[in-house]
């Protein structure tokens, strides 16, 4: 989604709303820095760009909904997100090399960019089906949410078993 800034950059608006939904590109960042998380559903922003005497910045809103697996014991999960922040928005008085600012090209604003880049930093690295999941047997692989194996349990590293003293 691409914002023609002209309205704000001339003094004719100093406020612009938008909305929209996207599936993300799988070739994209997002989709190759969680290659595991599956975005069926459309990303929903919302949001607006205001300029106040010369200061503009971005607000977005963020709902997405996406699927993945529970990273212990590998069941589907299913996970909602709703998020918000803003950004302010530099010319090119600012140094590019600047995290902080988003840049204007050609006076329009890529708003997929900056909703990418806030995605990647507060999805979840790992996401779990539940907080106190046992997950797979190491040996046979059962799911023990769903019970105990039959799979003798280990004793530890016999040469290690001398450390058991000190705990008594």
């Amino acid at each position: 989604m691409i914002l023609d800034m002209m309205p704000l950059l001339c003094g004719e608006k100093n406020k612009m709303e938008f909305e929209f939904s996207y599936v993300p590109d799988k070739s994209g960042a997002l989709c190759q820095t969680f290659s595991d998380i599956d975005f069926s559903s459309p990303v929903k922003v919302s949001g607006y760009v205001k300029s106040m005497a010369g200061y503009m910045f971005l607000h977005e809103d963020i709902h997405v909904e996406y699927s993945t697996a529970c990273a212990r014991c590998a069941e589907p999960v299913d996970g909602k997100m709703e998020l918000s922040f803003e950004k302010d928005i530099a010319d090119e008085s600012v140094s590019e090399d600047n995290d902080d600012y988003i840049f204007l090209e050609d006076k329009k604003l890529d708003l997929i960019d900056p909703t990418e880049e806030e995605l990647m930093l507060e999805l979840p690295s790992k996401t779990l089906c539940r907080e106190d999941c046992a997950g797979l047997c190491v040996k046979c692989g059962k799911n023990l949410n769903l019970g105990k194996c039959s799979c003798k349990q280990s004793e530890g590293d016999p040469r290690l078993q001398i450390l058991k003293t000190l705990l008594k």
